[in-house]
């Protein structure tokens, strides 16, 4: 089976549960759509789970991107400002301070190979997978957000986002979080990470749309 999340930032203990949820196996295939890290405890744990596992694969998201513009071989100036504005410190604390050179350079190195955007295509459907949202510049798709109403990006497939909470789509902060259906693409960020107890941690079975909360 092939699986779909996003937006984890750093609950390792709610992700375990989502793989014992769906019984995740070596045989079954996990994409997640960027923003492994940041405003949660264990970011970094789940980077390197998610790095060992052959059988997942990980979207770069503007999280990840703040990380490399901060750690990265092509620092950006005022970086860490922003990334700490968003919930990095303690991903930029426990890889500065608790984590060997070596195996900082090599999630670094990681976060540098992952893609911005994957196209799949599962029995009939055509998937379209992307942190933020479909854009012609490859930086603003980790960073663009939809509104309730914008139209299908592509005719011929289903657009799979994370990036923004689901309650700033339906306008429903206080009842839990759910994946948004829009027009030819939907939302899987459920607000993972954040203290609201009406965050999820969701996840789409693509081969038939099932959806899986914890």
């Amino acid at each position: 089976m092939l699986y779909c999340t996003a937006d984890i930032h750093g609950d390792y203990d709610r992700f375990q549960e989502l793989l014992r949820r769906i019984s995740f196996s070596p045989q079954d295939t996990l994409y997640i759509l960027g923003d492994v890290i940041d405003r949660g405890k264990d970011g970094v744990a789940l980077l390197r789970a998610i790095m060992d596992c052959p059988n997942m694969v990980l979207l770069l998201g503007n999280h990840e991107q703040m990380c490399l513009d901060t750690l990265g071989p092509n620092h950006r100036w005022g970086s860490k400002a922003l990334w700490t504005q968003n919930g990095g410190s303690r991903t930029y604390r426990d890889l500065v301070y608790r984590t060997p050179p070596k195996e900082r350079h090599a999630l670094i190195s990681f976060l540098l190979s992952l893609p911005v955007h994957l196209e799949l295509t599962v029995g009939e459907r055509r998937f379209f997978l992307v942190h933020g949202f479909p854009h012609a510049d490859p930086a603003q798709q980790l960073w663009s957000r939809p509104e309730p109403d914008t139209p299908a990006p592509f005719p011929d497939k289903i657009t799979l986002v994370g990036h923004t909470p689901t309650a700033f789509l339906t306008g429903q902060f206080r009842q839990p979080l759910s994946i948004f259906h829009g027009d030819g693409w939907m939302d899987l960020d459920c607000g993972c990470g954040n203290a609201s107890p009406f965050c999820r941690l969701a996840c789409l079975r693509l081969d038939d749309l099932a959806e899986f909360y914890v």
